[in-house]
């Protein structure tokens, strides 16, 4: 008997399954545009009362704003004093309302280690969702006012989107630990919440100590090391698809980065912005590794 090959229906279901994102309710569609919508009403609200007051003039200017860096023109008597930079940072908003609904969604679900570990640990899931929404708030305020606090909350929100990105990836190769003394058997994700929350605060405090450029070499390093360690550990399955969509996203990301700032992407007035799009882009390799974790199946619950 000859087996007829599954539908594109059914593929793009048991993608959706592995991912454990069929039959979502309505509400994390609820929590993460309404969220993000929300925020932008606020911000449009601010943008059109202030859009020429000049707010952030008592403030201690960024080196951004005394030697642009980026192409988009800049408006020194806005509260927006880069326009399409600001509101582009609404993508890592809205990613992080959807990791947050989707961490209430997994945790409702009381998924088990065998579905995945980034799914049967919701509160670092949230924790992700929070660094996201953190990110977005951070740039989008670098951006708008173009000042030396607003750099430091950018930068911060940077070390803690990447440093939970590195809680997942190390959580998913070491889910649980065994203590020499003690034979009981424990979860690794309250240790690791704790280490990325602290982490995450002391990097957006101490922000001025320290080459953003060094540690985040570090901290994608150890990304990738323990992201491919999950991949090839026994008994675990993840989509490698995913991971390598991440890849390519953030170096295209960074070639247009390049060429915005050498002004060789757009006009300082355009829509598209060269680092708008590498807000997007950088956002996709979160978005991409996000679902490569979500991808996990271990042994005996494998999809697909």
């Amino acid at each position: 008997m000859i087996e007829s090959r599954p539908t594109e229906k059914q593929i793009r279901k048991s993608m959706l399954e592995r991912l454990k994102l069929d039959h979502l309710p309505r509400w994390v569609h609820g929590i993460g545009l309404g969220g993000t919508l929300i925020v932008f009403l606020f911000f449009l609200v601010l943008f059109g009362v202030f859009q020429e007051v000049p707010v952030w003039t008592d403030w201690t200017p960024a080196d951004e704003f005394l030697q642009p860096e980026y192409g988009e023109q800049i408006y020194p008597d806005s509260i927006f004093r880069t326009r399409i930079n600001t509101w582009s940072n609404l993508v890592y908003i809205c990613f992080g309302f959807y990791a947050i609904a989707l961490a209430i969604y997994d945790w409702k679900r009381n998924w088990s280690l065998a579905r995945g570990y980034l799914c049967a640990t919701p509160a670092i899931g949230f924790l992700f969702g929070i660094s996201g929404i953190y990110l977005g708030l951070g740039s989008g305020f670098f951006h708008a006012s173009l000042t030396r606090y607003g750099q430091q909350f950018d930068v911060g929100g940077m070390y803690a989107m990447m440093i939970c990105m590195v809680a997942i990836a190390v959580g998913s190769w070491l889910p649980q630990i065994q203590f020499r003394r003690n034979s009981k058997i424990y979860p690794s994700w309250p240790i690791i919440a704790v280490l990325a929350i602290f982490s995450s605060i002391y990097f957006s405090v101490y922000k001025w100590d320290y080459s953003f450029a060094r540690i985040s070499n570090y901290l994608t390093a150890v990304l990738f090391l323990f992201a491919i360690s999950s991949l090839i550990q026994p008994g675990k399955h993840l989509q490698i698809a995913w991971f390598v969509a991440g890849v390519a996203s953030i170096l295209l990301g960074s070639k247009v980065r390049d060429l915005d700032i050498a002004d060789q992407f757009s006009a300082p007035d355009a829509i598209f912005q060269g680092h708008a799009v590498w807000h997007f882009l950088s956002c996709m390799l979160f978005v991409f590794l996000y679902l490569y974790f979500r991808s996990e199946e271990r042994e005996g619950n494998r999809i697909g």
